[in-house]
């Protein structure tokens, strides 16, 4: 019974949710699909001065000390580019590092794997044959929104404790998600948020393995699933010695391709009249996972009225983030995929992310 009715609870609560949700546009058929190339209309967009005026500001080096250097803005509205920007010596097809941009590509892996049928549930369990203790009871769930409960310490520094920086650079480079696997249980599965790059690479590690046992190549997946239809000819994934894509760090594209892929999220999952991913996979992408202080869902991040004033943005955005500063902000209400890129290292991006905010304000709706 209780069983039941907690499942009636998931279900009221994700309706409810869903419901809530703003729309997402469906793509312009004036404008062609941005597989090959995007469209550029930034003619038609002329910024106000206060927009002009923070851009300015944003590339200014005299604001590296508060926003850290910016390589490249891209605005893209209408399926279209309106604004692009890029720092001296980077260019429309220099390709940049994700660090953690690149777990939101592998929970959208894991999407197209459940739509078809690779993956039975995000609620299976026993994913791995040495987790024969309380561990089995680690859901693909668990991992995407970083619950397995699992002892990791995600720190980006050489002093103290790192087990991010051991798995990425030292003993668990060779094989990262073993590393990352191989750690105790320190909470019950599900019952608590810890940010973990490790949690994701072990996810990537079973997504590696559920192909393999249907004889299927995980790049190859990857490639035909993902990478091709939506023309990210500008992406290359880096994978480890065992063969397994580091789904938590690791892609290099260029600004462009980075944005190809926050618009196939604000367009349902549909790319040129081929469903990439299912809409229901991202609508409850949208929806805060329970137990992440309403910020976090299938490896995105939310923006979170309760903090830091929403950071400037719609109520509505979703977004990819990595380390420094990268990110896909997507803005159904506006219509907007906003990739920033840089190197924000020695400074907070909480400003940062308030002063992105302040710029997306200047963009008129569509």
């Amino acid at each position: 019974m209780k069983t039941i009715i907690s499942t009636l609870l998931v279900f009221f609560y994700l309706m409810v949710n869903v419901l809530a949700l703003s729309p997402q546009k469906k793509h312009d058929p004036n404008v062609n699909w941005p597989t090959n190339e995007w469209t550029i209309n930034t003619e038609n967009f002329i910024g106000n001065s206060a927009f002009n005026n923070k851009i300015e500001k944003l590339f200014s080096s005299d604001s590296y000390g508060m926003y850290g250097k910016t390589n490249s803005l891209l605005i893209i509205q209408n399926g279209e580019i309106i604004f692009e920007r890029y720092n001296e010596s980077i260019k429309s097809d220099t390709k940049l590092v994700s660090w953690s941009m690149a777990k939101s590509y592998t929970a959208a892996i894991t999407g197209i794997m459940l739509d078809k049928g690779y993956i039975s549930s995000v609620d299976e369990k026993n994913l791995l044959p040495n987790w024969n203790d309380l561990r089995k009871e680690i859901t693909i769930d668990h991992l995407l929104n970083m619950k397995p409960g699992l002892e990791f310490i995600e720190e980006y520094t050489i002093e103290g404790r790192s087990d991010t920086a051991e798995m990425l650079f030292d003993e668990g480079m060779l094989n990262q998600a073993k590393f990352a696997a191989n750690y105790p249980l320190i909470k019950l599965p599900g019952t608590f948020y810890n940010y973990s790059t490790g949690t994701t690479n072990i996810l990537s590690y079973i997504l590696k393995n559920k192909l393999n046992e249907n004889g299927l190549d995980y790049f190859d997946f990857i490639n035909q699933s993902l990478l091709r239809p939506l023309g990210l000819k500008d992406t290359t994934l880096e994978f480890d010695k065992s063969g397994t894509f580091i789904g938590g760090s690791s892609i290099y594209a260029s600004t462009r391709d980075y944005a190809k892929f926050g618009y196939l999220y604000l367009r349902d999952g549909v790319w040129d009249k081929e469903q990439i991913i299912s809409k229901k996979w991202i609508d409850e992408t949208r929806i805060p996972s329970k137990h992440t202080y309403n910020m976090y869902s299938n490896k995105f991040w939310h923006v979170n009225k309760y903090w830091k004033n929403s950071f400037n943005f719609p109520e509505d955005t979703y977004y990819c983030a990595g380390f420094g500063g990268q990110y896909i902000m997507i803005i159904p209400s506006k219509d907007l995929v906003v990739v920033r890129l840089g190197e924000t290292y020695n400074t907070s991006t909480d400003d940062l992310l308030s002063f992105l905010g302040e710029i997306v304000v200047e963009v008129p709706s569509k």
